[in-house]
């Protein structure tokens, strides 16, 4: 069993009582300080059913006055023809201007971006270059899937109404390094026909979805 199951049950739910399915805003009933410990957090679980992912890193050539994008597939799930998005992660024009080192990139430069996944449990993700930062005012812009992961949300073992419901209370995170004991909060948009979650991104380091 897959989270999406439990999206489309919250989503008749939704319907029934004529409320927009679409994009929102998180409610908030997560952790509210914006920094916490790792162990205070509920990270994304894969599915056992979950097709594996195609690959576990994917890179592309993000070019300044450009607009290019990646994105993670899942392999197709048996007697399925098309495979499904795990992450994509887009670049616009404007997002590029200066490399790692800080340096200027010029128009029409580029610059190879790579996304991995660390953790395939938690389905962390990592991008390189590290310290690469984007313009303030023209952000990149990433969306991860949740409709192939574990839907037992808070971990009890069974998938419950109370599993449906912090649904809502997803989020992207952040560590900025490896070695941390805390993540950081990103404020995020929640697609509930698209079973994403959505943030703009200032610079690279890890990123998952969690409450």
């Amino acid at each position: 069993m897959r989270l999406r199951s439990c999206v489309l049950l919250s989503l008749a739910a939704i319907l029934g009582c004529g409320t927009d399915p679409g994009a929102g805003g998180n409610p908030g009933t997560g952790p509210t300080d914006s920094t916490v410990a790792q162990d205070s957090l509920r990270f994304l679980r894969a599915s056992v059913s979950a097709p594996p992912l195609a690959d576990r890193q994917v890179s592309f050539w993000a070019v300044r006055g450009q607009t290019r994008e990646i994105r993670l597939m899942y392999r197709p799930a048996a007697g399925q023809p098309d495979s499904v998005e795990f992450a994509r992660f887009r670049v616009d024009d404007r997002t590029l201007v200066t490399d790692s080192a800080g340096q200027p990139i010029a128009q029409g430069d580029s610059l190879r971006i790579t996304l991995s996944i660390v953790d395939s449990l938690h389905l962390v993700t990592e991008f390189q270059p590290s310290g690469l930062v984007f313009s303030p005012s023209r952000p990149a812009r990433l969306w991860l899937k949740f409709g192939e992961a574990d839907p037992d949300l808070n971990q009890d073992g069974v998938v419950t109404a109370a599993d449906t419901a912090l649904i809502a209370s997803l989020s992207i995170w952040k560590q900025e390094h490896p070695t941390d004991t805390h993540w950081q909060l990103v404020s995020s948009t929640i697609n509930m026909v698209s079973l994403e979650v959505e943030a703009d991104i200032a610079g690279f380091t890890r990123f998952a979805v969690a409450y």
